[in-house]
């Protein structure tokens, strides 16, 4: 099995120098179980627990005995240093379907009570006590009655451009739900700005200002306004939760459609915005933890045919690794497994940590 391993990670190596793909994958793990101090709490290691959304909470939102099953069920594999509850809708308007988890004044106690049951595993498993942050989410054109910043080839037909009417009344519902996180006794929540969720279309919205005059959409300033003014309003109601975020660095869309993509070479990364973003966010509400993402689901870089997985994880290897140096003495970068199947993540989050490029692994 070593021999089978040892020779996969130097094939993959090997492929990945022929064509010029970074891709720094590390022949043991020991980097995974170093410790690591965030936010002032001591963690045993790099190891988090992140999953993609099941959709099996109750119709109110609230997670249900399944929802509590999955998560133990995980913390048998490993000892996870965090968990990052699946997506979690802010609101009715914004889930992906009927079963989405969902954070309300209604079901606070029943959230409380699974971070309690979720703490209380794993002390029992592995001693210690995981952070566990709430992801939040609005599915913008994803949702089940979709919206959208403004009309893009991705456009799903029947969506709405959503008024800044609305916009407004989201950051007030962010402020709510930072509030309900607190209550049910979250260690931090994090805002998914990734795959063209509400949050992370809004960066983009270069053309929102001239097509309908509003304040969210422009330049830089604006088009990140609607995600500031959500953070500072969960700051504003729950100041000791530790923020975070799930970020898309780059998402393959030429400019001046995308995020994180260069103006002078339509196909290539550039991660400018995004590093301007987090020292932003770190600035004014000590956003520390970044989960990363690149490209969109569903959607082919450039818009172009499917890629091989090794181009497609070399590209965002090389955009985290691409987030200065001294911005990375403030934030902690997280490399997460999701969509990887022929590489070992592993061993590749490993080489990523001991490099010194991320910090966390994301298990899904």
């Amino acid at each position: 099995m070593e021999q089978n391993l040892s020779e996969k990670l130097t094939a993959l190596s090997k492929q990945a120098g022929a064509i010029g793909a970074f891709l720094p994958l590390s022949p043991d793990t020991d980097a995974l179980h170093q410790p690591i101090a965030v936010a002032g709490h001591d963690l045993p290691s790099r190891q988090i627990y992140a999953p993609l959304p099941c959709f099996d909470a109750s119709e109110s939102g609230a997670p249900t005995a399944e929802t509590v099953a999955r998560y133990s069920a995980a913390l048998k594999e490993r000892c996870y240093a965090q968990i990052w509850l699946e997506l979690t809708a802010i609101d009715e308007s914004g889930r992906r379907d009927p079963h989405q988890l969902m954070l309300t004044e209604e079901n606070v106690s029943v959230f409380a009570a699974f971070v309690r049951q979720i703490k209380a595993t794993a002390k029992a498993l592995h001693g210690t006590e995981p952070l566990i942050l709430v992801t939040l989410d609005h599915a913008g054109r994803e949702a089940l009655s979709p919206v959208i910043m403004e009309p893009t080839f991705l456009t799903p037909e029947g969506a709405e451009v959503i008024s800044d009417e609305a916009l407004r009344g989201l950051i007030v519902t962010c402020a709510n739900v930072a509030q309900y996180a607190a209550e049910a006794g979250f260690d931090g929540f994090a805002l998914n700005a990734a795959d063209r969720s509400l949050f992370g279309e809004s960066l983009a919205s270069f053309h929102r200002d001239r097509l309908f005059n509003s304040p969210f959409g422009g330049d830089f300033d604006d088009r990140t306004r609607f995600l500031r003014d959500c953070y500072t309003a969960a700051y504003m109601t729950a100041p000791a939760l530790i923020p975070a975020i799930r970020l898309t660095l780059s998402d393959g869309i030429a400019q001046p459609d995308g995020w994180g993509m260069s103006f002078e070479n339509e196909t290539h990364p550039d991660v400018c915005e995004p590093s301007m973003l987090l020292n932003v966010l770190h600035a004014l509400y000590g956003v520390t933890l970044v989960s990363c993402t690149i490209g969109i689901p569903g959607v082919s870089w450039m818009n172009g045919a499917p890629e091989p997985e090794l181009i497609r994880v070399s590209r965002l290897c090389s955009c985290i690794a691409m987030i200065d140096s001294n911005l990375q003495e403030n934030v902690q970068l997280i490399l997460p497994e999701s969509g990887m199947q022929e590489i070992p993540f592993e061993h590749l989050s490993a080489g990523m940590i001991g490099g010194e490029f991320a910090s966390f692994a994301a298990y899904s």
